[in-house]
């Protein structure tokens, strides 16, 4: 009979399988990988994913969960000097700052598997769906903050966003070649409308 794992390596172990099923959803999308594939890439027997996660669906949930939330820190972290910066400055940061996230391949992945994830999303637990979406207000308002735009409604970045990454996630019904340019005039008006 194998040995019980200690607390820290079943923590190392799921951080590995969280670290290789990213790589997998990246390469494959959500719907094409098993817990098979998750486990041989981890290098962990089947029966051990199971010491971690409760599911595929569970494992996917806090997967998606932890991508949104580094792609939240990455903006806290691009905008952690632009308090205090000219307006001019500041609108420059954030418009390139945005751009830079939606050519991000952690964002591409999200605006090409959007159907999938959608569809995740809304047959998953409700409970955890609402942890998302509370996560994601919470880092608007941090972000707000951290901006020195207390006096704003984080709400309309957050809905700005969803409709930047809605129009981009549907590339067939745009034209392509000035998809970057329509997300600038986007972002303009949401600089106008946050007096930055």
């Amino acid at each position: 009979m194998p040995r019980e794992l200690t607390p820290e390596e079943k923590e190392l172990q799921k951080h590995q399988l969280l670290l290789e099923g990213k790589e997998l959803i990246f390469r494959y999308g959500i719907k094409k990988i098993s817990v098979d594939d998750i486990a041989k890439a981890a290098g962990i027997a089947k029966g051990s994913f199971y010491h971690s996660f409760r599911s595929k669906d569970d494992f996917l949930y806090e997967l998606l969960y932890q991508i949104h939330e580094e792609a939240f820190n990455q903006v806290k972290i691009g905008v952690t000097h632009l308090k205090d910066a000219p307006s001019s400055e500041k609108r420059l940061q954030i418009k390139q700052l945005i751009l830079k996230i939606f050519h991000d391949p952690q964002i591409a992945f999200f605006i090409e598997a959007h159907d999938d994830i959608q569809s995740f999303l809304e047959r998953h637990d409700r409970t955890t769906l609402k942890k998302m979406e509370e996560m994601e207000q919470k880092n608007y308002r941090e972000l707000f903050k951290q901006l020195g735009l207390e006096n704003k409604q984080p709400e309309i970045l957050q809905n700005y966003v969803h409709i930047i990454y809605f129009g981009v996630s549907h590339k067939k019904i745009m034209i392509e070649d000035y998809l970057d340019a329509t997300v600038e005039v986007m972002l303009d008006g949401l600089l106008n409308y946050l007096e930055v």
